[in-house]
């Protein structure tokens, strides 16, 4: 189904005053500032967490409480203000902008709202895409497991525009694996379907953290999508006020209700 044989580089979610030697992200007094003056915005205030590997763990809090940034700055795509991040025990600290961008490629998956497949380009032209921009072999075993899980294998050589919103994400998500990421970044990846394909997806990604071991950082908005995950955060005003394990979308609903508390 791939090609030749290769290898590609080679939980409990909580603050720990012992933690795990390499968690699969480690976020210490992290503070995130846009601006200055009146200007000023603080959108993340002393942020410190701890994901292990293999957990699945959503993000909520209202419009402006710093998501976005959480995510951005847990992937290097932005420099924390003061506070550091480690990726899988990697300090991303004094890194440059080109080593940054090679350890996402190789570190980090992400899955976007929007799919942002290559039209031009097969279902496994796409998923193998972030190996050729490494200039790394496929390993056909671990190819040809993601495509399974993720129900893809009788798609790879039809282009995007063939295949439905549920199959085009599901693309979406065996090729932020495809590189065995220490974490995998969801930024509301089922904004743009259905209820019905949505939960599919949903479930799919909790599927992925328990049969590939994977580790899921998800954005959503929507307590129905954070209930597929083990855990939850909830942030306010860019401070992490409150966490959640084995959610149900109703305590998540309830507890979204009352972020304004604080």
């Amino acid at each position: 189904m791939f090609g030749r044989r290769a290898s590609v580089r080679g939980a409990v979610y909580g603050v720990s005053e012992t933690p795990e030697e390499n968690p699969a992200l480690r976020m210490r007094e992290v503070y995130r500032t846009y601006g200055s003056g009146a200007g000023k915005v603080n959108a993340l205030q002393g942020i410190s967490v701890e994901l292990a590997k293999g957990v699945f763990t959503a993000v909520m809090g209202p419009s402006g409480s710093g998501k976005s940034t959480f995510l951005h700055c847990a992937a290097g795509l932005d420099r924390p203000s003061s506070g550091r991040v480690w990726l899988g025990g990697v300090d991303l600290s004094d890194m440059s902008e080109n080593r940054l961008t090679r350890l996402r490629r190789e570190r980090v998956g992400f899955v976007f709202q929007s799919y942002n497949l290559l039209h031009a380009l097969t279902v496994q032209d796409n998923i193998t895409m972030p190996l050729r921009l490494n200039g790394t072999a496929v390993d056909r075993d671990w190819a040809e497991r993601v495509v399974r899980q993720v129900g893809i294998e009788d798609r790879l050589h039809h282009r995007p525009a063939e295949l439905s919103g549920g199959q085009q994400q599901r693309v979406a998500i065996a090729r932020a694996l495809i590189t065995r990421p220490d974490l995998v970044l969801a930024d509301e990846p089922t904004g743009a379907l259905d209820s019905r394909t949505g939960a599919r997806v949903l479930a799919l990604l909790r599927d992925t953290v328990a049969a590939l071991g994977q580790t899921v950082l998800m954005v959503t908005h929507d307590p129905v999508a954070a209930s597929y995950a083990g855990n939850v955060l909830f942030l306010a005003d860019g401070r992490l006020v409150d966490s959640l394990a084995a959610p149900t979308s109703a305590a998540v609903a309830e507890r979204m209700s009352r972020l304004g508390e604080h």
